[in-house]
């Protein structure tokens, strides 16, 4: 029964004690909760920017060599080209983060090109994967990229990109000049990488992230995303 005189001062200390230890029991549970909640939304969009990224580069990859004679272009080039920076007028044959797709679109006659390369911006904070169409477009693709990389393949296996910046040359084309070994392109392999786009959600840079973040509790981490596909040039016949 309880007494008539109330509780004692050590009884309500022993009670708030006990109060607080609960309470802080049930926020150590719910607190890494709700980062799992705050990085869930964040890692379904990176999912979203990776397959636009790849489902672009896959689109041009694929008509790569459509209409085009080998004496007038390969249907990959590992360089930028067109009418702006073009890489062959400062004799640059070969960029290891660059892609340049050649073809004759369904509804046109002429040549044209879609070269895509990642643009690092250090002033704007945010790396983007850009598609230039040879022209006056230069536009960008998926924001928060911040790899990318292309191999080359024949029949045989991974060409050596010594290979196809050495010689001979063909010129005379619509891509000129240009290194006779680019021919021998059967497959493409593009590798892509994205980050969160909340600097929140990102740690410090290292194997996850490629850019570190402000995140200090692996509960909230969204680490990086990459993935590499590869592209078979579908246009281009195997005695080419």
């Amino acid at each position: 029964m309880r007494s008539p005189a109330g509780f004692t001062l050590v009884e309500l200390l022993i009670a708030m004690v006990i109060m607080l230890v609960v309470t802080g029991a049930l926020v150590a549970l719910v607190d890494p909760a709700r980062g799992v909640f705050q990085a869930q939304p964040e890692m379904a969009d990176m999912h979203q920017r990776l397959r636009v990224a790849v489902d672009a580069l896959a689109s041009d990859l694929l008509r790569a060599g459509a209409g085009v004679a080998p004496t007038v272009a390969p249907p990959v080039v590992p360089y930028r080209i067109g009418a702006s920076e073009s890489d062959p007028d400062r004799a640059v044959f070969y960029r290891p983060d660059v892609v340049s797709a050649v073809f004759v679109p369904w509804t046109d006659t002429a040549v044209v090109s879609r070269t895509y390369y990642l643009r690092r911006d250090p002033a704007a904070g945010t790396p983007q994967l850009m598609r230039y169409d040879g022209g006056a477009s230069d536009l960008p693709v998926v924001d928060h990229v911040v790899g990318l990389g292309f191999e080359y393949f024949d029949g045989a296996g991974p060409i050596d990109p010594a290979a196809l910046q050495d010689g001979p040359w063909i010129s005379g084309g619509a891509v000129a000049p240009f290194d006779a070994d680019l021919l021998r392109v059967r497959r493409v392999r593009a590798t892509v990488r994205i980050e969160a786009a909340l600097a929140s959600m990102r740690g410090p840079a290292g194997a996850l992230f490629a850019r570190g973040g402000t995140s200090t509790s692996s509960a909230r981490y969204a680490p990086d995303l990459e993935v590499r596909v590869d592209i078979a040039l579908r246009n281009v016949s195997a005695d080419r």
